[in-house]
């Protein structure tokens, strides 16, 4: 067992409970650009937002990136782009859409969770160490580093996300409510990566899905296959 496990497991004896999570609770939001214009959409908890259902028909698609996206404002939209996202839920489930603590100014619905965190500070200080300790081990075998200077983990989802947009982008032309279904394999290779996985898009009644391989490197991800 690695020296994080062990710690981790003693950490939790002494303090006896490991401090609440909260549950998360994805929230829905509907945005439409009206008369082909961008339209912004306010989003409260603050999270990752996602194409869940398409409106529009083919002169609206809604591919993100180019016709909606996530910025400070919310989410927006653009050239008669109609459609529901979903919003992962940042905060927990909270009152008031995730802001904890609004409309409560007394606090007095709140319970003494003051043993939980001194539990989590407990657990966090005997971590530190072990995960230093981890981090110098798997430097060892770090992925070469992607393009822009991004490496690891993050040249990865830089990646990943790049070659999402394109595989949506790819098949917007086939039909209707064009979404990524899964991505299987997301692999380094000679200073950029290579990602594999399933496109859909709805021709008539049906969905029918595409695999793909997408090549990210120099900034740009371009589609290698698609069948």
């Amino acid at each position: 067992m690695r020296p994080i496990l062990v710690l981790a497991a003693a950490a939790t004896t002494v303090v006896g409970v490991a401090p609440p999570v909260p549950a998360r609770a994805d929230s829905y939001v509907n945005c439409s650009s009206q008369n082909y214009q961008r339209n912004w959409c306010p989003v409260y908890s603050g999270g990752r937002a996602y194409l869940d259902r398409q409106y529009s028909d083919g002169r609206g698609p809604c591919i993100e990136g180019s016709t909606w996206g996530q910025d400070r404002r919310g989410i927006w939209v653009d050239r008669g782009c109609r459609a529901r996202f979903r919003v992962q839920d940042r905060y927990g489930q909270y009152p008031d859409y995730g802001y904890p603590d609004q409309g409560y100014p007394n606090n007095s619905h709140k319970k003494d969770d003051t043993g939980a965190l001194i539990g989590g500070l407990l657990i966090g200080g005997l971590l530190v160490g072990a995960m230093a300790a981890a981090a110098n081990e798997n430097n060892a075998s770090k992925p070469p580093s992607g393009s822009g200077g991004s490496a690891g983990a993050s040249g990865s989802g830089i990646a990943v996300e790049a070659c999402r947009a394109e595989a949506v982008t790819q098949v917007a032309g086939y039909g209707q409510r064009p979404r990524i279904d899964r991505i299987t394999t997301t692999s380094a290779s000679a200073g950029g990566w290579n990602v594999q996985g399933y496109v859909s898009v709805d021709v008539g009644p049906k969905a029918v899905s595409y695999a793909f391989t997408c090549r990210y490197d120099n900034g740009s991800a371009r589609i290698t296959k698609l069948n």
